[in-house]
């Protein structure tokens, strides 16, 4: 494991598990912006393993499409999440709690992938 990766999967851990109670306590746009570290700090994780430490959401997607893809962590989830994270700052009313059990499980899946 190369230096750093331990560090950022570790972030991705608390953050999926913030998200998680965020979840649990109905409180949907705190479990989605946790959620949305987690697939963030997760996809950093894979990139840094491969030498590649980024810290623009738009570079981070584009180097990570570039990798071979993780079952359940797709390049394309990295994408949605971003725009959807994007969504969720200019108009946090329009997002549901099923919206963020959605980001949530995917947040589950690119955390497995990533460690």
């Amino acid at each position: 494991m190369r230096p750093g990766t331990d560090k950022l999967l570790a972030k991705a851990a608390r953050a999926l598990a913030a998200a998680e109670a965020g979840l649990e306590a109905g409180a949907a746009d705190l479990a989605a912006g946790r959620a949305f570290a987690a697939i963030l700090n997760a996809a950093k994780a894979r990139l840094n393993e491969r030498g590649v430490r980024l810290r623009t959401h738009a570079r981070i997607a584009a180097a990570y499409a570039a990798l071979p893809s993780a079952d359940g962590a797709p390049p394309e989830a990295l994408a949605d999440a971003i725009a959807l994270r994007r969504h969720l700052a200019a108009e946090p009313d329009a997002f549901t709690y099923e919206d963020a059990a959605r980001l949530v499980e995917r947040a589950r899946a690119f955390v497995a992938a990533a460690g």
